[in-house]
């Protein structure tokens, strides 16, 4: 193939060969990279700093920290005391394009039950959550049956889960990992750590094993880079400037895929168009794919997310309940986390690695992956947006 300018500056950026720069120009808006780092930096100050004294309410800011899928935080809450509110999924935030079954949904609502818990234990409150109050929504009746009935009361004993140390440094981290394979002392420390999870989590740092399954993960994300449907929904989701992103706050990002300095702003000048015949050109996505195969083949260590015989919306939403305090403890180790989910979602085209997997990790018919993320070593940070609160509430 004919080596041109636009190829060559279209392989040195996915191969990642151009020179990082340390430092990135700042732009400021009337919301901020610096307001997005303040809300995870000090959640609890930040909701002070909004405004907002009670504990209800500091619990909700921080529980929006909680990772959630293309980040589109599909949450809406209705507070309903001082001592109480309603979760509910936000019908408008499904993402039927890979995720029919809204398995991933639920996985969020997860996340958001137990990042809020967390909070509430920090603030010497214990919870009690009830899901599915008035019986499980459908995917068109979100706005009318609660996910999760949320409370709090004051604590009747000075114990603690201290996991959330870990929410100023838990970031979702898509850059290239570094160093050696994750030991068998470090999974352990992490169990330790992450504490009695609700389904099995299985990790993996076996050389062999990894050379094994590091390739169906690539070949997923090659799949469903080249399935229309869900390129399309990632390019709906993708946001480029910095105005877009500070002024919506949701979706994808260069910056959240792992690449700064000059490799961000070759990206940004060169190979980032959003109308769909630059998105869907095969240059486009074979970029995106190379960039891929530089995450995953860097692993060093991956975990899988495993329910055993029960595959339905409550063990959904306790395997994000676990996913939400796994990544609670890699942050409290400085250990980079970042899923991977193409080869276990819920259409056809996926579910052929799935059985490839299953097969591979000796796994039961009946047992689910649920969620897949690799593990390493890595000092990239960047931190996501999140919508303004008011925007949650019922």
């Amino acid at each position: 193939m004919k080596l041109t300018r636009k190829r060559f500056l279209f392989n040195s950026f996915a191969s990642g060969a151009l020179v990082s720069l340390s430092t990135i120009r700042n732009d400021l808006y009337a919301y901020g990279a610096e307001d997005s780092a303040l809300h995870r930096k000090d959640p609890l100050g930040y909701a002070e700093s909004l405004g907002f004294s009670k504990p209800l309410d500091q619990i909700l800011i921080t529980a929006l920290l909680a990772p959630n899928s293309h980040n589109s935080q599909p949450w809406k809450m209705k507070r309903i005391s001082d001592s109480e509110f309603l979760l509910f999924g936000d019908g408008e935030k499904q993402l039927p394009e890979i995720d029919s079954l809204n398995r991933q949904f639920f996985h969020t609502q997860g996340t958001f039950l137990e990042l809020a818990h967390l909070t509430a234990d920090k603030l010497m409150f214990d919870t009690k959550i009830t899901y599915f109050p008035k019986g499980k929504p459908s995917s068109k009746t979100f706005h009318l049956n609660s996910v999760a009935k949320f409370e709090i009361s004051p604590k009747s004993k000075c114990v603690h889960d201290f996991l959330f140390a870990g929410v100023p440094n838990r970031r979702m981290n898509k850059s290239v990992y570094s160093g050696a394979l994750l030991t068998n002392e470090e999974i352990d420390d992490l169990k330790m750590l992450t504490g009695p999870s609700k389904h099995k989590l299985l990790f993996l740092n076996d050389p062999k094993k990894l050379e094994s399954i590091l390739p169906l993960l690539d070949s997923a994300f090659a799949m469903e880079t080249n399935r229309t449907v869900s390129n399309e929904l990632n390019r709906k989701w993708f946001r480029v400037s910095k105005e877009d992103i500070y002024n919506k706050r949701d979706g994808l990002t260069l910056e959240g895929n792992g690449l700064s300095g000059i490799k961000l702003w070759f990206a940004k000048t060169f190979f980032v168009d959003l109308s769909k015949e630059a998105w869907h050109s095969e240059s486009a996505k074979e970029t995106g794919i190379q960039m891929f195969q530089n995450q995953v083949y860097s692993s060093k260590a991956l975990v899988f997310f495993i329910t055993e015989g029960s595959d339905e919306e409550s063990s959904w939403i306790e395997t994000g309940r676990d996913f939400m305090r796994l990544t609670l403890a890699c942050a409290v180790r400085n250990i980079a986390f970042h899923t991977m989910n193409q080869s276990v979602e819920d259409y056809p085209e996926s579910r052929v690695f799935t059985k490839q997997l299953k097969t591979i990790l000796g796994l039961k018919a009946k047992d689910q992956i649920q969620l897949i993320a690799r593990m390493g070593r890595s000092s990239y940070e960047y931190d996501t947006p999140r919508r303004e609160i008011e925007s949650f509430m019922i």
